[in-house]
């Protein structure tokens, strides 16, 4: 059972390989930001760590990015529009630069490196009831703080792994795009010359 299935992904990772580079590095993206968001959520769900602010706008960018790329994918594959899969790989290089933008903030917000938003440490709306205005006050606020890091491995939190892994893909996706509009650019001028004067 298991070498089936050895040999069956190793069939997928041997067709990946043969497609463009714009192709490979789109599914690397849907893939990767697919197992952090799993990733992600059984933290929250089984784990029982909830997300923070920062940890929420983090996801929304992955969610953005997965969508992008599958997007991307079937633009490539399925329907063979090339300049298409090169601009939504250029796309999901910008979202990832994002990513990794918050990640990176959010990195310096747990090391206390500067400050968080307002609304990461309680800082945000408060919902009055039929309380005194003591009981409102000493109430925790339902998110939990992005200065505090829920969960470390090797000293680096969920954050900075995050970090790690969005700039890595954005030097992925750009790296496909350059490529692309290289290729593109070839293709163009030889198209050019190969025209007869008019």
């Amino acid at each position: 059972m298991r070498r089936a299935g050895l040999v069956m992904l190793l069939s997928m990772l041997a067709a990946i390989r043969s497609r463009p580079l714009v192709d490979q590095a789109l599914t690397l993206a849907a893939l990767t930001s697919a197992a952090l968001l799993a990733g992600a959520h059984l933290f929250e769900r089984v784990g029982g760590l909830a997300p923070c602010a920062l940890c929420l706008d983090q996801r929304e960018a992955h969610w953005t990015a997965l969508a992008l790329a599958l997007a991307g994918v079937t633009i490539a594959i399925a329907l063979k529009w090339r300049r298409a899969a090169a601009a939504t790989v250029g796309a999901c290089a910008l979202v990832y630069l994002v990513s990794a933008g918050l990640a990176f903030y959010h990195a310096g917000v747990e090391n206390h490196f500067w400050p968080g938003p307002a609304t990461c440490s309680g800082g945000g709306p408060v919902e009055i009831g039929n309380g005194s205005l003591a009981d409102i006050l000493n109430q925790k606020p339902d998110a939990p703080s992005c200065s505090e890091a829920a969960w470390r491995f090797l000293g680096v939190s969920m954050a900075g792994y995050n970090l790690l892994a969005s700039a890595g893909l954005f030097a992925v996706c750009l790296i496909a795009a350059a490529h692309a509009a290289r290729d593109a650019r070839r293709a163009s001028r030889a198209g050019a010359a190969g025209k007869p004067p008019a």
